[in-house]
């Protein structure tokens, strides 16, 4: 799919668009490390510093260190799955 995204991208001079489709589901996955990775992030950091400003950077870094975490598990569950040897075949 990348090449076609990236000759959609390069179609001509002239003013063209691309429409990307993205699935509802990633939406309110993304929504939701936000806002709730964000707000225990600031109470976690607020009241263990007693710093507001600790709290607020918090807020910044907990989402983007979730989402590390979610993607370091899906490549160990990926590389997991792969290295595994296929029972399916013996039955």
């Amino acid at each position: 799919m990348e090449g076609r995204e990236q000759r959609l991208l390069h179609a001509s001079p002239r003013h063209d668009f691309v429409i990307y489709v993205i699935a509802l589901s990633n939406i309110k996955r993304y929504m939701s490390i936000e806002f709730i990775g964000g707000t225990c992030g600031f109470i976690i950091a607020s009241h263990a510093m007693h710093s507001e400003l600790l709290g607020t950077i918090g807020s910044i870094l907990a989402p983007v260190l979730i989402r590390l975490v979610l993607k370091w598990q899906e490549r160990i569950s990926e590389f997991v799955e792969r290295s595994l040897p296929r029972f399916s075949l013996l039955f």
